[in-house]
């Protein structure tokens, strides 16, 4: 199966777009890890703006900037969104109120709490009606939904958003569950008539798992990035494309990998 990329989003703790991204891959610039910075969204209304969590921030973001690259309508594209963890932050503010004296909890907090919220609030945002799916799939999020997008864009024979992300889990959740920093990027998938602007992908899922590590590459605070946060298992990927370099990769997927062949990159 093979689809191009026509846009990328990418923001993240020392990533804040994908200008900035692309320069710390191309080794122009230095990774400061400590930095996360997340405007409001400006298509958001003034009430979801006001209310918008770090994770809805940070999917929205990407999201928007990879239409502005792709010259897409965003409010015309099925999108596909997917988080490992979710809004952790906001799961951690329910429990700490579930076991207060009132065990009271705010209806802001529920609301943005379910696992398709930052897709909900896409759609708010660009008066979509377009079909949006919002997947979690633990450490393999990353492979189910790049194999998703693809072949909704292959076989519906138009543009698809991708976008994926996770942010750190507090409390007593991110010690079991650790999550090293904020991640998230976003793709305009569209089916393969010639290379996209950005590069082209082969997709193919095979049997087996994959022992490979595919993050030594990468400048050690991302490779450490890329292991400790799901969504950010595509930084070989978009190294490769700011580099303007072919990669062949696999991820995990269940007790098969997915393989990616990346073509005619180009940053």
């Amino acid at each position: 199966m093979i689809i191009s990329i026509n846009g990328i989003g990418c923001w993240g703790e020392g990533l804040h777009g994908w200008e900035e991204t692309k320069a710390i891959l191309q080794g122009q610039a230095q990774h400061d890890r400590t930095s996360l910075k997340l405007p409001p969204p400006e298509s958001l209304p003034a009430n979801e703006r006001r209310r918008a969590s770090q994770v809805i921030r940070l999917a929205i973001l990407c999201a928007e900037e990879a239409c502005q690259q792709a010259g897409c309508h965003a409010g015309e594209l099925p999108a596909i969104f997917a988080s490992s963890n979710g809004d952790g932050y906001i799961i951690n503010r329910i429990l700490n109120s579930l076991a207060s004296p009132t065990g009271a909890v705010s209806p802001s907090l529920f609301h943005n709490s379910v696992h398709n919220a930052p897709a909900g609030y896409w759609m708010i945002s660009h008066k979509s009606h377009q079909p949006a799916v919002s997947l979690g799939l633990y450490d393999e999020t990353l492979s189910a939904t790049l194999l998703k997008a693809a072949a909704e864009a292959y076989a519906e024979e138009k543009p698809v958003l991708f976008c994926i992300y996770d942010a750190p889990i507090p409390g007593s959740l991110g010690t079991i569950r650790r999550t090293g920093s904020s991640f998230g990027c976003a793709f305009i998938l569209t089916p393969a008539s010639g290379p996209g602007p950005m590069g082209q992908l082969a997709l193919s899922l095979k049997e087996g798992q994959c022992t490979d590590d595919p993050f030594t590459s990468l400048p050690e605070s991302l490779a450490d990035m890329a292991r400790h946060n799901p969504a950010a298992q595509i930084l070989p990927l978009l190294q490769a494309i700011a580099q303007g370099q072919d990669l062949s990769f696999s991820l995990p997927y269940g007790a098969n990998h997915l393989t990616i062949d990346l073509t005619h990159a180009h940053p």
